[in-house]
């Protein structure tokens, strides 16, 4: 499931907005018929998650968040509880609530954005992008450090290599 594409939309006096066409097919064709809705963690805006991506999320959390830290806990907590499910009615709308509006800064102008496996509302007045330079040196830097890190597992591989050598030869 891929959303691609940056589309622009409005939302009525009610709150309800266009899910684009391309991201109504991409849903279709998973089979997906609801998706979450939640406040992004970093930024004013909103996502949308297709529900079996929401819960591989969730269960993700629910893995690296003990239940027994309470600090964890209460993010977890933040995280799946901060949440509303949303639908598609018969003419491709979905609801967002009136205070996900709010808090997102949304009026009445959105952006939606496909992010891959989600789905970003943006209100229009403030969608972000890197310039051109930043894009490149952000991207440097992940190949980069995505280099090292594989230069790091082969050393560590030779250097097992050897030491199982070592304790074959003394054997």
């Amino acid at each position: 499931m891929r959303f691609l594409g940056n589309i622009e939309a409005k939302t009525d006096s009610k709150g309800r907005a266009f899910l684009p066409a391309p991201f109504r097919k991409v849903l279709a064709a998973s089979g997906e018929e609801s998706l979450v809705l939640r406040q992004d963690v970093f930024e004013n805006l909103l996502v949308l998650y297709p529900v079996s991506v929401w819960n591989a999320l969730m269960d993700d959390m629910r893995r690296r968040l003990s239940r027994w830290d309470r600090r964890q806990q209460m993010a977890y907590r933040t995280f799946v509880s901060s949440v509303v499910e949303v639908s598609i009615d018969g003419s491709g709308r979905i609801l967002i609530p009136r205070p996900f509006l709010e808090s997102a800064g949304i009026s009445q102008n959105v952006h939606f954005v496909g992010m891959g496996d989600i789905i970003e509302i943006w209100p229009a007045e403030t969608m972000e992008t890197m310039s051109k330079e930043e894009f490149g040196q952000v991207l440097d830097e992940a190949i980069k450090a995505e280099a090292i890190m594989k230069e790091e597992k082969n050393m560590m591989k030779e250097e097992m290599k050897e030491e199982t050598k070592r304790r074959i030869n003394n054997d």
